[in-house]
């Protein structure tokens, strides 16, 4: 899982929000963006991110420093781009300049990844999440990643997961 925002929620509770990198759905953002997503990204796999939300997606990539903010002919003309999240190298958002850049062959579409929806606790959610340990000693932990596992497509379900225990093992052994 990805954290990508903590704040109040609509109810005034703090919430840890975040989306789950490894659950692919089987269609792409062209086939469930209703026409708001075309061209090159249209292509991207549209991934499960959790249960909760409105029912929308979120576009997260690596392109910040590569996505201008400014159009090359008006300076003053603001772009959308996309805020980064954290110190992650991930950033959220600038789809329609994504889809341009894409398109013109400037940026990789596959530097981009749609989340449909997103999990998110409450910080008594998340506090016994971590201190929880199953029969076989398997426990939650925190651990900063590269961008390129958090947006990578090559991971099915539970595989980021799989990946990430058999590093830990390796550094606590």
């Amino acid at each position: 899982m990805f954290i990508h925002g903590i704040g109040v929620d609509d109810e005034g509770q703090h919430v840890t929000r975040g989306v789950i990198i490894d659950q692919p759905t089987a269609f792409s953002m062209g086939e469930m963006g209703g026409g708001s997503v075309y061209g090159l990204l249209a292509q991207n796999i549209l991934f499960q991110g959790g249960d909760v939300g409105n029912d929308s997606a979120m576009l997260l990539h690596s392109c910040g420093k590569d996505m201008p903010c400014m159009t090359e002919e008006d300076t003053a003309s603001r772009i959308e781009c996309g805020d980064m999240i954290g110190m992650s190298g991930i950033y959220e958002g600038g789809l329609q300049t994504a889809m341009d850049k894409a398109d013109d062959g400037l940026l990789d579409p596959e530097k981009f990844k749609f989340f449909f929806n997103y999990v998110e606790f409450t910080d008594m959610e998340l506090e016994l999440m971590l201190q929880a340990t199953d029969s076989e000693g398997d426990a939650w932990f925190s651990v900063e990643v590269s961008p390129d596992m958090i947006l990578g497509s090559e991971y099915s379900r539970g595989d980021a997961w799989k990946y990430l225990r058999r590093q830990l093992k390796k550094i606590t052994v």
